[in-house]
């Protein structure tokens, strides 16, 4: 996909693992799901960034996945979402969903076929830690320091809730 910022329908955790459902992410994951069923190993490389809109001082929190292929799909999470995102903190994993259709009605369980359909991303929780690093650090010019006080504050209770540890 790459160069573009795309949205999660729905944002949510289950007993073990967090979950996102990206409807426009539905060719990519088949295509991945397809390398998958081949037999085929489908690696990637996740980073979390923060896409600040200056003029408008806005923040957006992106996930940035960079494929073995050479694609990039960037998930981004408005200002709106960072309390789900922050349940984020206590999974290791997270599952990318295409289709809404994958999980039950009470959003609480996936469907079987998900495990073919979706793509486990492994290593979610420590991208969140360079996340509130990255926030930390923003320079006081950029005027959305509240907005990075906010961020840094829910993960830091997700940390706290979770591990006992803070973030600076």
């Amino acid at each position: 996909m790459g160069g573009v910022i795309i949205y999660p329908e729905i944002i949510g955790t289950l007993a073990d693992s967090c979950f996102l459902v990206v409807p426009a992410l539905k060719k990519e994951m088949a295509r991945y799901a397809e390398r998958r069923a081949l037999g085929e190993e489908v690696g990637y490389r996740i980073d979390w960034n923060l896409v600040i809109v200056r003029s408008l001082e806005i923040c957006i929190i992106t996930l940035d996945i960079l494929w073995d292929d050479g694609n990039i799909t960037v998930i981004g999470f408005h200002s709106k979402t960072w309390d789900q995102l922050s349940q984020f903190m206590h999974f290791s994993n997270l599952l990318l969903l295409p289709d809404r259709g994958l999980i039950g009605e009470d959003n609480n369980l996936i469907s079987p076929v998900a495990a073919q359909e979706g793509f486990l991303i492994k290593g979610i929780d420590k991208g969140l830690v360079s996340l509130a690093n990255k926030a930390a650090n923003i320079s006081p010019d950029l005027n959305v320091r509240g907005l990075m006080t906010y961020l840094s504050d829910i993960l830091n209770v997700a940390r706290k809730t979770g591990r006992d540890l803070f973030l600076s």
